[in-house]
């Protein structure tokens, strides 16, 4: 179900079409604010378009990350996964081997 989203940012009234609730995308805007009024203080002489590529390329930059450490870690738990896999295969035919020779 689509959910329409109004709020003004900056002198700007949006509305954004999204699968999330308002509780959620009130907290996006929250986050939104906060990293644009980060940005401004620091680069008061900044305008708006340019506060908004650099808040763009700031998430790009954040989720990018977050991607290589989230492929990372599904590297490593297919690592981790083929490992015990390798040691169950290795004590079922420590098992077997067991039992081969109780049943001479």
């Amino acid at each position: 179900m689509k959910n329409r989203y109004k709020f003004v940012f900056g002198n700007k009234p949006l509305t954004l079409t999204t699968d999330k609730d308002n509780l959620f995308m009130e907290e996006v805007e929250r986050v939104a604010r906060e990293k644009y009024d980060a940005i401004k203080r620091n680069l008061p002489e900044a305008d708006n378009e340019t506060i908004a590529i650099l808040m763009a390329i700031n998430t790009l930059s954040m989720q990018l990350s977050r991607e290589i450490i989230f492929e990372e870690t599904e590297r490593e738990l297919e690592r981790l996964r083929t490992e015990k896999i390798m040691a169950l295969k290795e004590k079922n035919n420590q098992l077997e081997l067991e039992l081969n020779e109780e049943q001479k």
